[in-house]
C-alpha cells in the first residue's frame, strides 16, 4: 500500500506561541484606552499592560524560534518533549473563533456567543483526538553505519503502536539530519527534516517506512531526535512528541576510476628504482600449482599427501611475487581561514588517496601498503593483509580533518624506516607550488619517491570521479520517501 505525500513541513507555528503572541499583542495595545478609563491608576496600568504585553510576544517569538531552529543530535527538554502546533487551517480558524467570542463580549450578541461555542466544539475534539492517538507508540531508526559520498542511502523507521484497541491513523514521523561539523556550528540551513507518513497503524501492530538521502561529503552524520505529529481527524490542531532517538552514520571519500596514467608510472619507477631483492629459500615465493616430481627437485616440495593419493611423487611449484609496495604521505595543509576552493582540495586528494589504496590492495597480495597522513592531527596505516585492512583506512580518511601540518617531516622520516627500496613512494600535498615548506627537502631519503600537488590538472591525468559533488553548498540531499511497508 503506497502512503501518502507527507504533510507540510514542520515549520508550523505552535499552539503556545500564537496564543501568546495574540494575548500579548492585545494587552500592549488596549492598555492605553484601559488606562484612559481609569484615569486615576493610568500610570500603573499602562505599565502594567507594557510589561505582560511585551513579556508575551517576546516568549511567543521564543517558542516560534525554538520550533523552527531545532537541530539534530540534540536531546529534548522535558518542556519541549510534547508540541501542540497550528497549521495555517487551524490558524485561521482559532482567529474566527476569537472574533466571533470578542464580538460577542463586546457587542452582546448572543449568537455570536452560539456560533464561537459550535466552532470551539471541533477545536478541542481534534486536539483531543490526537492527544489519545500519540499514546503507547514508539518508534525505531535503522540506517547503515558506513556509506560512501555519492551513493543513495536508505533509512527505515519502525513505528509500533502498542495500544490494545485503537489504531494510529495519519502519523507524520519527521527526521533530523545534519553533518556533525554543521550541527556544531549551528548551521540549521544545513540540517535538513526528512518525513515519512504512516496512513495507518493497527493496534498491537509495526509499520516501516523508508526515505532515501545521498550524502555528499564526507564525515560523519548525526540523525535525530525523531518528531512524531498528527492532525487526525480534522487537521485543526497538530499534536506531536519528541522521542531521543539517536544514530550515527560514517561517510566516506569518494571512490574514483584510476586511469592508464597511474600504472604506466608505476611501470616506470620499477625500472628506475634499484632493487635488492634476497631469497634465503623456495619457500618465500608464492605456491603456484602442483606438478609431477623430475629429476633435480628438492626433495622438501613434495607434497606427500597428494603423492600417496595419486600413486604417485608430486612436487610443489612456485613463482616469484613482483608485487610492489605502497607508501603515500599525505600533506593536507589548510590555512586558519579557508575558502571553497581550499576545503575541496581537501576533499579532492583524500578520494584520490582512497583510489589508490583500494586498487593497490585488490592488485597486490601480501606486500605492505601504508599511509602517513598529517593535517590538523596525524594518522597512520599500515596493513599487508590485503583488502581486510581496508575499513580502518576508511574510517581515518572520513574523519581526518586539514590543518597546520606541522609534523610531516617527523612522518617522512617515519615512513622511510618503516618501507624498505621495493616499495613505491607517493607523497600528496595541498600546498601550491609557490609556498612549498624546508620539510620538503628530506623527501630525498625516500627512494624514487613520486610528489603529486592535490587540484584537478595534477591529479586528472592518474584518475577521475564518476559524479563530483565538490563546490555543493548543501552536504547532504534527500529524496521523496519511499512506499509503506508492512514489517
Amino acid at each position: 500500500m503506497s502512503s501518502p505525500q507527507p504533510i507540510e513541513s514542520s515549520r508550523s507555528i505552535p499552539l503556545q506561541a500564537f496564543l501568546c503572541l495574540i494575548a500579548g499583542a492585545g494587552l500592549f495595545f488596549s492598555a492605553p484606552r484601559i488606562a484612559w478609563v481609569y484615569r486615576d491608576s493610568a500610570d500603573e496600568i499602562r505599565s502594567a499592560g507594557s510589561f505582560l504585553g511585551g513579556g508575551l510576544m517576546l516568549w511567543g517569538a521564543k517558542l516560534v524560534l525554538e520550533r523552527w531552529l531545532q537541530r539534530s543530535g540534540r536531546a529534548a527538554g522535558l518542556l519541549n518533549r510534547n508540541k501542540v502546533t497550528l497549521p495555517r487551517e487551524g490558524m485561521v480558524y482559532l482567529t474566527v473563533m476569537i472574533v466571533a467570542f470578542v464580538g460577542a463580549i463586546f457587542g452582546r450578541q448572543n449568537m455570536l456567543m452560539l456560533v464561537f461555542s459550535i466552532m470551539a466544539g471541533p477545536f478541542i475534539v481534534n486536539g483531543g483526538v490526537a492527544f489519545t492517538q500519540l499514546k503507547r507508540n514508539t518508534l525505531k531508526r535503522r540506517q547503515p553505519a558506513r556509506a560512501m559520498a555519492g551513493e543513495v542511502v536508505s533509512v527505515e523507521i519502525s513505528f509500533t503502536n502498542r495500544k490494545w484497541w485503537f489504531a494510529s491513523w495519519m502519523m507524520q514521523v519527521r527526521d533530523r539530519v545534519g553533518h556533525e561539523s554543521h550541527v556544531k556550528a549551528s548551521r540549521h540551513d544545513v540540517v535538513l527534516t526528512p518525513a515519512v507518513l504512516f496512513a495507518r497503524v493497527p493496534a498491537r501492530g509495526t509499520r516501516s517506512a523508508r526515505y532515501q538521502l545521498r550524502p555528499t561529503k564526507r564525515g560523519r552524520y548525526v540523525f535525530g531526535p525523531l518528531e512524531v505529529a498528527t492532525r487526525f481527524p480534522l487537521g485543526l490542531v497538530e499534536r506531536g512528541f519528541i522521542v531521543d532517538e539517536f544514530s550515527e552514520m560514517l561517510v566516506y571519500p569518494q571512490i574514483g576510476t584510476l586511469s592508464s596514467g597511474w600504472y604506466r608510472d608505476s611501470h616506470h619507477a620499477n625500472n628506475f628504482v634499484e632493487r635488492l631483492d634476497t631469497f634465503h629459500g623456495t619457500f618465500e615465493d608464492e605456491f603456484h600449482h602442483l606438478r609431477d616430481y623430475r629429476n633435480g627437485d628438492n626433495p622438501r616440495d613434495i607434497h606427500w599427501r597428494t603423492s600417496a593419493r595419486v600413486n604417485g611423487l608430486m612436487v610443489r611449484q612456485y613463482h616469484q611475487c613482483r608485487d610492489r609496495g605502497l607508501c603515500v604521505i599525505v600533506d593536507l595543509y589548510l590555512t586558519s581561514r579557508p575558502s571553497p576552493a581550499n576545503v575541496d582540495t581537501i576533499e579532492l586528494a583524500l578520494s584520490f588517496v582512497a583510489t589508490i589504496c583500494l586498487d593497490h590492495l585488490r592488485r597486490t597480495r601480501g606486500v605492505d601498503q601504508s599511509v602517513y597522513i598529517t593535517g590538523q592531527k596525524a594518522g597512520r596505516w599500515r596493513t599487508n593483509r590485503g583488502s581486510q585492512g581496508l575499513e580502518p583506512l576508511l574510517d581515518m580518511l572520513a574523519q581526518i580533518e586539514g590543518g597546520e601540518a606541522k609534523n610531516l617531516s617527523s612522518l617522512i622520516e617515519e615512513a622511510a624506516q618503516q618501507n624498505d627500496s621495493a616499495t613505491r613512494f607517493v607523497l600528496l600535498t595541498t600546498r601550491p607550488r609557490s609556498s612549498l615548506p624546508p620539510d620538503f627537502g628530506k623527501v630525498s631519503v625516500l627512494p624514487g619517491i613520486e610528489v603529486l600537488h592535490a587540484n584537478v590538472k595534477d591529479l586528472g591525468q592518474f584518475f577521475s570521479l564518476e559524479s563530483s559533488f565538490l563546490g555543493e553548498l548543501s552536504p547532504i540531499s534527500t529524496e521523496p520517501a519511499l512506499a509503506e511497508v508492512a514489517s
